[in-house]
């Protein structure tokens, strides 16, 4: 590798790692964006209603799948089903693609 290519990829890459314009870092508006996606998801109102939602769909589907297996109610796998994906999802949120 010649100097001159090693210099343009240092300068790219100093200028990469310089703050952008305005007096912020690039990681300054990466944390901004974030927040900005954060707000615009709902926040725990979305939290909430994508837990609910799952849980009554996982429900039915853990009810379903108890009509099929022998020796196992349906009514106590949809309870469970619905309880774990409203608990699990109350704690881990919204993907990000969902809210998108």
């Amino acid at each position: 590798m010649a100097d001159d290519d090693i210099e343009r990829l240092l300068r790219e890459v100093n200028a990469m790692n310089t703050p952008v314009s305005g007096g912020k870092s690039v990681e300054q508006s990466r944390s901004q964006d974030v927040t900005k996606a954060d707000e615009s998801s709902g926040g725990a109102g979305g939290r909430l209603a994508f837990a609910v939602g799952s849980g009554v769909v996982l429900g039915g589907a853990g009810w379903f799948f108890g009509l099929m297996m022998p020796f196992v109610g349906s009514f106590s796998s949809g309870v469970g089903a619905a309880l774990g994906a409203f608990t699990a999802s109350l704690i881990a949120g919204p993907p990000r693609w969902f809210s998108s």
